[in-house]
């Protein structure tokens, strides 16, 4: 969907690295400005009080209709900078009323690999998704392939690019794990075992709680967490990001995402707090898991982890509410050129990039 250059790395041609969420690009940062219609008091209201000063004025020396003058300029600078902010505030609680009652999604996480096949062979016949769409961009010299559960329609989905010549990316300090809930923990880890998987974390119940989990890794070291859950809609369930400042993600995904904090959880003895958040129930949709480390403000994000892309009715308005939370945006809100699908892109207040996308564009791409 949009073409990403990773941070620079001495160690690869950047030139050569071209990967993308789906056949959508953008390219220049840009900042969206967002305009407030300012209101312009009546004459009579700005003169109001004007009678007590001027016999007050001709006590000083000054003329009665200079000081009139001044007088009438400074209430009618107050009145409309106080109707402007009152203006504002409507504005923002508008705008982030939208932004919670938004049909949104999260419809895919791109990240960049070193051997496509080798990959897609390993998420088939070991975590058993399904190869869905596989797309080479020869010209561009990158290769996309898109694995999930389920159609792209209706299910959160991995999109892994290759860009042609790049056998190996630094996954960075921030990025976590991806998460998919399995019927039979022990099970899946020793079919992947037998595959010739790794597995850095045997079977067994969560630090602090009884959900059996294993952790295991891809050939590109990018960390998938097994939960031992009962049937779900979405096995692909969670993308485990680090912050710096939990209460401050929580609030940003909170007013600019429309998301819900379903649970947060303190583990004083690990020196770490989590926060699940999304658009619906963890058993049923795909989360985000923000995870703060005690003392740990900023992270190392690598080049290979690139972003998160998100259904959205309105990508002006989501631009709008999310410069109005703090976020930076990336890509101002509007269509693509060839193909006329809406997109907006922001970082969030530690950097982590997302990607807005019109849903019904969205699902004409797919047609």
């Amino acid at each position: 969907m949009v073409r990403i250059l990773p941070i620079a790395s001495s160690s690869l041609n950047l030139a050569s690295l071209r990967p993308s969420l789906s056949p959508l690009r953008f390219s220049t940062t840009a900042r969206l400005g967002v305009t407030l219609t300012a209101y312009n008091p009546s004459r009579k209201l700005a003169l109001f009080r004007l009678g007590s000063a001027i016999p007050q004025a001709q006590s000083f020396g000054i003329k009665a209709p200079k000081m009139l003058r001044a007088e009438r300029n400074s209430i009618e600078a107050g009145t409309v900078g106080s109707v402007a902010q009152a203006s504002t505030a409507v504005s923002q609680e508008n705008v982030l009323e939208w932004a919670k009652n938004d049909k949104r999604r999260m419809l895919h996480v791109v990240y960049r690999v070193g051997d496509l096949d080798k990959t897609i062979k390993f998420y088939t016949e070991c975590l058993g998704m399904k190869l869905l769409r596989k797309r080479d961009i020869p010209e561009e010299r990158y290769t996309n392939a898109f694995l999930g559960y389920g159609p792209e329609d209706s299910h959160f989905v991995v999109e892994l690019t290759y860009n042609y010549g790049v056998d190996k990316y630094d996954i960075g300090t921030g990025f976590g794990h991806f998460g998919v809930a399995v019927e039979d923990v022990a099970k899946t880890v020793d079919l992947i075992k037998a595959k010739g998987g790794k597995v850095t974390r045997e079977p067994g119940p969560v630090k602090g709680g009884s959900t059996v989990i294993a952790f295991v890794e891809d050939p590109d070291g990018y960390k998938f967490e097994l939960l031992e859950r009962g049937p779900t809609p979405e096995p692909l369930c969670q993308v485990m990001l680090r912050v710096g400042d939990l209460d401050r993600s929580i609030n940003f995904y909170e007013k600019a995402f429309g998301m819900e904090l379903l649970r947060k959880r303190d583990n004083p003895e690990y020196k770490y707090t989590i926060a699940m958040m999304g658009y619906g129930p963890e058993d049923k949709n795909a989360v985000l898991e923000l995870t703060y480390n005690y003392g740990v403000t900023e992270y190392e994000k690598g080049n290979g982890y690139a972003q998160i892309a998100i259904g959205t009715d309105d990508v002006y308005k989501t631009a709008e509410a999310i410069e109005l939370c703090g976020g930076k945006i990336t890509r101002k809100p509007g269509p693509l050129p060839g193909i006329n699908t809406k997109i907006t892109a922001c970082l969030d207040p530690d950097g982590w990039k997302t990607v807005f996308v019109d849903n019904i564009d969205f699902l004409k791409e797919l047609e």
